[in-house]
C-alpha cells in the first residue's frame, strides 16, 4: 500500500515544530513498520531535495513532486492541526483522483480557531468555522472516509491503526 502524509508546516508555530516533525516521522514509521507501506510525505521525499535546486524552478518543482505523490497513494493521512494552503490542494488532488483520505487534529487549545463575526450589507453573521480546528469545506470533501482528534500522539496511532486494521 502507497501512503502519502500530507501535513502543515508553512505555518506551524516555530516552538512546536520539531514536535510537529517528530511526529509526522513517528507516524510514517509506524505505517512502514507495522503495516509494511509505503510511506511517502514532504518532509523526507521532496523538501530535502528542493533545497538543492535553483530557487526560481523550486516553487514549480514542488508542486509536481508533492502532486505525483498524492497522485500515486492509496490513502492520504493529512495531520491537519495547523492552517495550510498546501495541504488544502494536496486534499483536493486526492479529491479528483478518488482517493480516500484520513484527517487528524490535535484537540488542544492552541490548535483551535477562535469564533468569528462579521458584519456586511445583510446584517451581522458568525464565521462558519465548524469546531474551528479543520474548515468545513475540507470535512465536507467527499474523499475524507475519517476524522480523527487526538491529545496524545499514542491517540492517534491508536486512530490509525484502527483504520487500517478495519479497512
Amino acid at each position: 500500500m502507497n501512503i502519502y502524509i500530507a501535513c502543515s508546516l508553512t505555518h506551524v508555530p516555530r516552538e512546536h515544530f520539531e514536535r510537529h516533525v517528530e511526529f509526522i516521522q513517528k507516524i510514517a514509521g509506524l505505517l512502514s513498520e507495522e503495516f509494511g507501506a509505503n510511506i511517502k510525505y514532504a518532509l523526507k521525499d521532496s523538501d530535502p531535495q528542493l533545497a538543492e535546486e535553483v530557487f526560481e524552478t523550486q516553487a514549480r518543482l514542488c508542486y509536481l513532486w508533492d502532486r505525483n505523490m498524492v497522485e500515486n497513494a492509496d490513502l492520504i493521512i493529512a495531520e491537519a492541526s495547523y492552517p495550510s494552503t498546501g495541504l488544502g490542494i494536496e486534499l483536493q488532488i486526492a479529491e479528483h483522483k478518488k482517493i480516500p483520505v484520513i484527517l487528524l487534529f490535535r484537540d488542544q487549545a492552541e490548535c483551535k480557531a477562535p469564533p468569528v463575526e462579521y458584519t456586511d450589507i445583510n446584517g451581522k453573521h458568525s464565521l462558519q468555522i465548524g469546531e474551528g480546528y479543520i474548515s468545513l469545506m475540507a470535512l465536507g470533501m467527499p474523499n475524507v472516509s475519517n476524522v480523527f482528534s487526538y491529545t496524545t500522539q499514542e491517540d492517534a496511532f491508536h486512530a490509525i491503526r484502527q483504520y487500517l486494521t478495519t479497512n
